[in-house]
Order: structure tokens, then C-alpha cells, then sequence
């Protein structure tokens, strides 16, 4: 008689992931505007706040922009000498309340919420609001941002590993279209980088 021998095959998925020193961008749904440069927190601090600029709905017959700016706070929000990181900014709307990481955790992903652009040209808005995670909380959970959920849909999500976080920012902003329809933000990129791990 033959003895059979089974090996079991063990097979990791990783969605999604980068690791120290890579990029990672939103899901390109809409691609309107250019892109401004990337912008690095000082050395040896990491996102662990944001804040967002929205133009609040103004109706069917207005142009509207939702999101047209994001900032990330490089260090604890609640000190005032935090300083922040934006790359290129849109200018209608106002900057709504600050999001944070509990004390310790840094920001390592985000989603975008992304309204799909219309077959007919139409009022677009492209990015509409943000979700960002946190590398000490559970992987499903995240800060929603005060944006405008009335359009679009939750995109993927893009992470950095779950001991790195996010240092540098990049965003796609269209500029101002006169007359014609108007989007501001559109998409973002953003580093991973090491933290120290005593933090």
C-alpha cells in the first residue's frame, strides 16, 4: 500500500498594502486637475490628524465642489504648533472640525467617497468626503471626515502597513473653471513612512 503524504499550502493575501517609503493613491474614479507636489511633514513626525475644507450642497441648479482640500496634522492636533501638511488646495467652501487618532496611533489609510463622473456632462463633484485609519485601532475602523455624503460612493482602501504611517501628501485639485463646471478636489497620494516603534 502507498502512503499518501498531504502538505498543506498556506497562501497570504495582502490587499492593498504598502510598506516604508511607497505610495499609495486613491482610487482613480475621476481625474480632473493637476496635481500640486508633494508636501512632507517635518522630520521625524506623522500624520495623526486631518481636517477637511467642503463647500456645503448649494442645489441643483448651483455648481458645487464638495471636498476641495484636506490637511494632515503632523503630530497631536491639539497642540498649536502642530504643523500641517495640504499640498494644492481648492478655495470655495470652509475648514470643518479636526479628526484624531487616540493617543499613540498615527494615520495609516484612507477612502475616498467619489461620486462617479455623469455619461452626460452634468454638475460633477468628484471627491466628496474622506475616511482616514488609524494603525491602533481595528482594521474597520475609521474617522469619517465632515464632507458631504449625499453623492458618490466609498472607494477602496489604501493602507500602509499597520507599523507605518502616513508622512507626505499629495493632492489633484482642478482649478477654477470660470464659467464652465467645477470639481476642486479630486484624488490624493500619500508616503509611508517608520515611526519609531516606541510610539
Amino acid at each position: 500500500m502507498t502512503t499518501k503524504i498531504i502538505i498543506p499550502i498556506i497562501v497570504f493575501v495582502f490587499v492593498g498594502v504598502a510598506h516604508s517609503g511607497e505610495i499609495i493613491e486613491s482610487e482613480r474614479i475621476t481625474n480632473w486637475g493637476e496635481w500640486g507636489s508633494f508636501h512632507r511633514c517635518p522630520n521625524g513626525t506623522f500624520a495623526q490628524g486631518f481636517r477637511l475644507r467642503t463647500e456645503p450642497y448649494k442645489g441643483a441648479l448651483i455648481d458645487d465642489t464638495a471636498s476641495n482640500a484636506v490637511r494632515l496634522f503632523c503630530g497631536d492636533p491639539d497642540n498649536i504648533n502642530t504643523p500641517t501638511i495640504s499640498s494644492t488646495e481648492g478655495h470655495w467652501g470652509t475648514w470643518g472640525e479636526i479628526f484624531k487618532c487616540r493617543p499613540g496611533g498615527y494615520i495609516h489609510g484612507f477612502s475616498l467617497r467619489v461620486e462617479q463622473p455623469f455619461l452626460i456632462p452634468d454638475d460633477e463633484t468628484a471627491t466628496n468626503n474622506f475616511r482616514f485609519y488609524c494603525n491602533n485601532d481595528e482594521p474597520d475602523v475609521f474617522l469619517e471626515g465632515d464632507g458631504i455624503n449625499r453623492f458618490g460612493q466609498w472607494r477602496s482602501i489604501k493602507k500602509c502597513a499597520r507599523s507605518e504611517a502616513l508622512c507626505a501628501l499629495q493632492t489633484q485639485v482642478q482649478r477654477d473653471q470660470g464659467l464652465g463646471d467645477d470639481t476642486a478636489l479630486n484624488n490624493i497620494s500619500a508616503e509611508c513612512c517608520s515611526p519609531p516603534l516606541n510610539n
